[in-house]
């Protein structure tokens, strides 16, 4: 048997078809998507203003962070090394070495420096007062301060209780500790020893201070965290210099702490060659002061042996003779005295790793070249190791370095000595030449001659030495530090973190995802039917209506007046019927649905007071056998009815009953419940029974069993010229459309159409309306009334 529906247009029954053919799969409906979120916009209004308070109140309470930024200017005096082939090195990026800024930025995050600062500032105590909601900690503005003498290593973190009894005493107090002291006194502790000082701002007896504690190394490690160093460019020698607190004037007094240590110890380290080169003059000064007072004493004492006031005239003239002569050798003496020393210096493998003092030196440009250099590498050696170790391959090249200069050193002081030797034995020579003039010169004179010859040498010596010493001097006291400070430590004005506007957009944005989320994943784990848009992906049966939800799912909403929107949508499902019943023997309409509770009942009885109402004779049979609802809901009697009729026990006119909705429908109900109702089908008596109907009555409207739980509906199909498949929105089953969509192909049911029932009007379930969308409002109006109510309730609640 064929059947031909022209009522959904490109939904149409093929006839012939081979096999079941599936639907096209559906694509992402964003008209669909905006009618869910616009049918829950209240759920979306509730959380935006939930997520936003919440913010707010995560502003109002959150602690704010800080940036505190300074900024460094170094001078860069890089200079090359002395490996041989490290400017093809370089070229071929081989061989790279830190620049002078990269090194200094190296040092201003080493540890110790930053242990210096912390305690300095005592920044491994922290102290706080309680608020209402949360702790604020304080610093320039603190009430008192705890100042550890002796803090042992090995503790973690420990908290105290501070209270001020009065202006004179306070109140400590630990989980194991509570003690009473004035202010200013001395507490041994088991952690330590410390002195607890009283500042002008208390001003409350009540007040109650949290002190927390922690070890020196903690407060470090915790302070190198927050602390940023960075080099902005490389073609400058700046350093930036950044820090995070809480508190903008903590932060600024800890970055130019850190800054004025660095700078002194940049400081400290060029002061180490002027200390070393005072040190060294100091020693000799001492050793030729003590030889010039000896020469000085043997002096007085051979004139008083000797009984001498004056030299005679011809001592005066040898001594003018021989004056450019002694004045050459002195010099060459003191210079050879110096060299000796200078050698012995360097010689002494204790003074490896200290400076050559640079004012010492012999005035040589070979040799001052060399020991400026061999200076200048060693103190950048004694930098590097601020922020390397001795095996650092850097350091290790840099002790190569120093061994080959201060080699060169010892070979250039050779080579000068013997020279300056050669130099003294020419003047010693000359000096015999002129002693030999001069043996006629009494004995007593020519002791004087040499005694006043010692003392020369001696007296140049310690005033040469003096000199240099005052020089030392000047120079130490004339020492600039490594970096000048363009930017001192300033914070910015807001603080970087939480960041306001990003808090309330991640917050708008939970508000809306939130629901968003939710109306995703109820879509997601929903099993039944929610729409059209659900049975279209899922079966090809053709929608012939669409049935609104009505409070009374068993009642009558087809009356004479009819104005509700249901009764209209009754109207609409018999206007629609006329399409496919088009001949004039189709009168037979089989209601049949999945299973128990998709309101066939509900929707036979109104249809035939649809039916009926327009002029036409029509009769509803209630074949539901095991499970009959019509009857009792129209109050008819059940005594005697269709299964009396198919056993032989009644005649038609005994069964057939008015409904008592209108005069032109009559109702056959049910009848007593039998024990075999599939049965009960496959008689003739029912095949006379439709033959007889059809003679008095212009449709047929039959109620039956689901035929996805039984068998009845298919047995009375061979009577039925078409067939109404109930789906109830929110109840069916998605999987279950698979019966329907097999009826269908298969041709197993006659004409087979699908009334989607208890429609509930949503934008998200693509209902504005009753019908087809013709929409006189009603679903609509309500659904925002609901939305409306919703949001006032949870608001209320």
């Amino acid at each position: 048997m064929q059947h031909e529906n022209t009522y959904s247009k490109g939904q149409g029954h093929l006839n012939g078809h081979a096999g079941p053919q599936e639907p096209n799969d559906s694509v992402l409906d964003l008209r669909s998507i905006l009618d869910k979120v616009l049918s829950n916009w209240y759920w979306f209004v509730l959380c935006g203003i939930i997520t936003v308070a919440l913010a707010w109140v995560y502003l109002r309470y959150a602690t704010p962070n800080y940036l505190i930024n300074a900024k460094i200017l170094v001078q860069d005096q890089q200079k090359g090394g002395n490996i041989p082939g490290e400017e093809l090195f370089q070229q071929l990026e081989l061989f790279s070495n830190k620049s002078n800024v990269d090194n200094e930025v190296e040092i201003i995050k080493s540890r110790s420096l930053m242990e210096n600062v912390v305690r300095k500032l005592d920044l491994n105590v922290r102290y706080f007062t309680e608020g209402r909601i949360k702790q604020t900690e304080l610093f320039a503005k603190r009430p008192f301060s705890m100042h550890w003498l002796s803090l042992n290593d090995s503790i973690t973190a420990i908290g105290y209780t501070l209270s001020p009894q009065g202006t004179d005493s306070f109140s400590l107090n630990r989980d194991d500790l509570s003690i009473t002291r004035a202010w200013g006194d001395t507490l041994r502790l088991p952690e330590g020893v410390m002195l607890v000082e009283r500042h002008h701002q208390i001003d409350t007896v009540a007040a109650e201070y949290q002190v927390n504690v922690v070890s020196i190394d903690a407060a470090t490690a915790d302070m190198m965290t927050q602390l940023n160093v960075s080099i902005p460019n490389k073609q400058v020698s700046t350093i930036d210099l950044a820090l995070t607190t809480t508190i903008p004037e903590k932060g600024e007094k800890i970055l130019n702490t850190l800054v004025d240590a660095y700078r002194q110890a940049s400081v400290e380290d060029k002061n180490r060659i002027a200390d070393s080169t005072i040190d060294f003059i100091d020693k000799r000064l001492q050793i030729v002061s003590s030889e010039l007072l000896g020469v000085e004493k043997n002096i007085q004492q051979f004139k008083q042996d000797n009984q001498l006031a004056d030299l005679s005239e011809q001592s005066k003239l040898l001594v003018s003779g021989s004056g450019d002569n002694m004045k050459q050798l002195t010099d060459a003496q003191v210079r050879l005295n110096v060299i000796n020393s200078m050698e012995e210096y360097i010689r002494d493998e204790k003074n490896n790793k200290r400076v050559v003092p640079s004012s010492m030196i012999v005035q040589d440009p070979t040799f001052v070249g060399l020991v400026e250099k061999y200076n200048t590498l060693q103190l950048e050696r004694e930098r590097q190791l601020l922020a390397s170790t001795p095996t650092n391959p850097v350091v290790v090249n840099m002790d190569r370095q120093l061994a080959g200069i201060r080699g060169d050193l010892l070979s250039n002081i050779q080579s000068f000595k013997k020279g300056v030797e050669l130099s003294i034995e020419e003047l010693q020579r000359n000096s015999s030449a002129i002693s030999q003039r001069i043996r006629k010169v009494p004995a007593a004179e020519r002791v004087f001659l040499d005694f006043s010859r010692q003392q020369a040498i001696k007296q140049d010596l310690y005033v040469f030495l003096l000199k240099k010493r005052e020089e030392s001097a000047i120079s130490k006291t004339s020492n600039l530090a490594i970096a000048r400070v363009i930017d001192p430590a300033k914070s910015d004005a807001r603080p970087f973190k939480p960041k306001r506007m990003l808090v309330y957009l991640l917050a708008l944005m939970a508000g809306m995802g939130i629901p968003a989320l939710w109306i995703y994943l109820r879509g997601l784990l929903n099993t039944r039917i929610q729409g059209r848009e659900d049975i279209k992906g899922l079966t090809p049966v053709p929608v012939l209506a669409e049935i609104g939800h009505s409070a009374d799912r068993e009642g009558m909403v087809i009356n004479r007046e009819g104005g509700t929107h249901v009764a209209e949508q009754f109207r609409a499902l018999r206007t629609n019927l006329q399409f496919i019943l088009a001949g004039k023997q189709e009168k037979t309409v089989l209601l049949t649905s999945s299973m128990s509770g998709e309101g066939k009942s509900f929707v036979a009885v109104n249809l035939a007071a649809v039916l009926a109402y327009s002029g036409k004779k029509v009769v509803l049979l209630e074949l539901d056998l095991r499970k009959p609802k019509i009857s009792e809901g129209l109050g008819l009697s059940n005594h005697t009815g269709f299964s009396s009729y198919a056993i032989g026990r009644a005649s038609i006119n005994d069964i057939v009953q008015p409904s008592g909705i209108h005069d032109n429908l009559r109702v056959i109900s049910s009848g007593p419940i039998p024990p075999n109702p599939a049965e009960l089908m496959l008689l003739e008596s029912t095949e006379h029974l439709f033959i007889e109907l059809r003679r008095y009555f212009d449709y047929i409207i039959i109620d039956t069993a689901p035929v996805g739980l039984v068998t009845d509906a298919q047995l009375l199909g061979r009577f039925a010229d078409a067939t109404l498949y109930l789906v109830r929105q929110g109840y069916t089953f998605r999987q279950q459309l698979e019966i329907s969509k097999d009826l269908y192909l298969y041709d197993k049911m006659p004409k087979v159409n699908l009334v989607i029932n208890d429609v509930k009007a949503s934008r998200s379930s693509g209902y504005s309306g009753y019908g087809y969308g013709y929409g006189y409002g009603y679903g609509q109006e309500n659904g925002q009334k609901k939305g409306i109510k919703k949001l006032k309730s949870l608001i209320n609640n």
